[in-house]
């Protein structure tokens, strides 16, 4: 059967959990500032350096091109040909920040600023550079540049926003709040502008106004995470507590590989005196060691949430430009750059994390994760065991080492660790579960049932062990009444997922109400359409109930979506041989090709 996707086995989903892109789901193309996005194009117009323009159309086909070493230079050629061009200054001052050199970004900037004193964008960008130092003159030379900027373009909604920003840390919450509501009336569908709205009247006491706005942003962006997380914080100080605690809920089903989502539910947990789920949530927060960030980190998280990559990697490159050596800024554009699959550079960055960081174990993790996704476990299995060794007591590091040794074939070893930690953690469903499924793929089908039947002891709403426990009495044709009660307990639990509707229609089957059971099996086919196994159970109610041309045509379907999948696992090998025999008897009993 195809079991991994049957019980919702996901080999990747341990790792994900580790990724702490706050509340990010989406994943999109991400490098460096793109010279080729600046607000105005260089064009070749009277009196302008044609051979310049050649030398910069070069650049960006280079840079798209990711040989960004080479783009910069056939920039710096066009700059030298144009030097009047403020234009062709910022994009090279993008460049600069791209590559670290932040003294020679400025340098650029300020010198696209004396050439041409009307365009707004090196204003801007100037001005986020000064904003983002930890310097406090130069975060007061911010607010001029940032206040040119928006004379020079009034509808320029990011220095708005850095200046708004500065206002309210001044205090200066009247100021700020006349910024952040121009932002939304030039851009009603700015959820950052609503969300900072909501921080500011949080930070004024005015509760109502407060939740009003995060729930603006909400309806903009349902999944905005930091405004759910300050919306149940809204809730928590009026006392609402069972709302906020939902909303913490919500994150976490929402994101369950968020960092910050299980730190601040744990903390919600904490005030709330239930010490002991607090706890539980602490050490899923563990692994990824959190420390509050300043307003760059801050943004450039943000930024990846609302999945402006290009602009998140400016941001941790500006805090790079302050502290070169600034780990939590490596970490987290690391992150980005594995988000959008580009590995080379996110390990070059991680391969800096010294021994003694706090991220270094962190650094592992990702690491281990870019081998995986390059077919190189044995490398990804190094890693994970060294962490491991670090933290034996953290359920994710545990779970993905446990993935890591599925992959590998290596059943025993990943059984070994799971039963490990539950010795101290006996009531941990997450590793029950994975050992339960581990169990099963090492053909220990009496310890995987087992296994599944205590998690349903200690959680008795357990969905997917209820599904598992349900399918595998109908596999092997035992207790289908109590199969049936199960698999239906967990379709209540969660509704409308194909793989358990699936489990409902094969018990159906096997009582022989094939009827009931094609139905329930084609709504499951039409929830998950990417399951060949629910195809071929299609096929099999089909045979059974003597309709041969509409059971090839399933069988045939089915095995053309493995083919297409190509995973080359063993689970793939069985169900593909499986559905050729299938084909090929009712082809031949049928007199025609397979």
């Amino acid at each position: 059967m195809n079991l991994n996707k049957r019980l919702m086995i996901s080999v990747a989903a341990a790792i994900i959990a580790l990724l702490p892109n706050i509340y990010s789901c989406a994943q999109k193309s991400v490098r460096p500032a793109d010279p080729s996005t600046a607000d105005a194009p260089f064009e070749p117009e009277a009196g302008s350096n044609a051979e310049a323009y050649y030398h910069f159309t070069l650049s960006r086909m280079l840079y798209l091109d990711n040989r960004f070493a080479d783009s910069l230079k056939e920039l710096q050629t066009a700059e030298q040909l144009d030097p009047e061009s403020g234009y062709l200054k910022y994009n090279l001052a993008l460049m600069y920040i791209s590559a670290g050199q932040m003294d020679e970004a400025l340098a650029n900037l300020k010198e696209s600023i004396d050439v041409d004193p009307d365009f707004a964008s090196s204003y801007t960008l100037l001005g986020k550079v000064y904003a983002s130092s930890s310097n406090p003159d130069d975060r007061e030379k911010s607010v001029s540049i940032l206040e040119q900027a928006v004379k020079l373009d009034p509808e320029d909604a990011e220095s708005l926003l850095f200046l708004a920003i500065m206002d309210t840390e001044r205090g200066d919450y009247d100021a700020a709040e006349i910024k952040f509501r121009k932002i939304t009336e030039l851009y009603p569908d700015s959820e950052r502008a609503y969300f900072f709205l909501g921080k500011l009247y949080y930070e004024r006491g005015d509760y109502q106004k407060a939740e009003e706005n995060y729930k603006r942003a909400l309806d903009i962006n349902p999944t905005f995470g930091s405004a759910l997380i300050e919306l149940a914080i809204v809730y928590e100080q009026e006392g609402r507590i069972a709302e906020s605690e939902r909303i913490y809920k919500d994150v976490i089903v929402l994101y369950p590989n968020s960092l910050e989502s299980y730190i601040r539910y744990g903390n919600f947990l904490f005030r709330v005196n239930r010490m002991e789920d607090a706890r539980e949530q602490f050490e899923k927060a563990e692994t990824l060691d959190f420390h509050d960030p300043d307003l760059k980190l801050r943004l450039g998280i943000l930024y990846i949430e609302n999945q402006e990559y290009e602009k998140a990697v400016e941001e941790f490159q500006l805090i790079l430009m302050g502290n070169p050596d600034d780990e939590r800024a490596k970490y987290y554009l690391a992150l980005a750059y594995i988000e959008t699959g580009k590995y080379d550079q996110a390990m070059k960055l991680l391969n800096t994390v010294p021994a003694y960081s706090e991220f270094y174990d962190e650094s592992l993790v990702q690491k281990a994760y870019i081998f995986e996704k390059q077919d190189n476990l044995q490398e990804s299995l190094k890693m994970m065991q060294e962490v491991y060794a670090h933290k034996p007591d953290n359920e994710i590091i545990v779970n993905y080492l446990g993935s890591v040794y599925r992959k590998l074939g290596r059943d025993q070893e990943a059984i070994d660790v799971y039963r490990t930690f539950l010795e101290t953690h006996p009531s941990n469903e997450t590793i029950y579960y994975s050992l339960g499924v581990t169990y099963y793929m090492n053909g220990e089908e009496d310890k995987s049932i087992n296994t599944m039947k205590k998690l349903i002891e200690i959680n008795p709403d357990h969905a997917d062990a209820l599904n598992f426990v349900g399918y595998s009495y109908a596999e092997e044709g035992v207790n289908l009444g109590e199969a049936e009660r199960m698999i239906k307990k967990a379709l209540v639990l969660s509704p409308n997922k194909g793989y358990i509707l699936d489990s409902l229609g094969w018990v159906y089957f096997k009582k022989g109400m094939y009827s009931e059971a094609l139905d329930v099996l084609k709504e499951a086919a039409a929830l998950q359409s990417n399951d060949p196994a629910i195809l071929e159970h299609i096929g099999d109610v089909y045979e059974k109930m003597g309709n041969m041309p509409s059971a090839l045509d399933y069988y045939r379907k089915a095995l053309r979506m493995v083919n297409e999948e190509s995973l080359g696992t063993q689970e793939e090998a069985e169900l593909k041989a499986r559905l050729v025999r299938k084909i090929d008897q009712i082809s031949r009993n049928l007199n025609v090709e397979s």
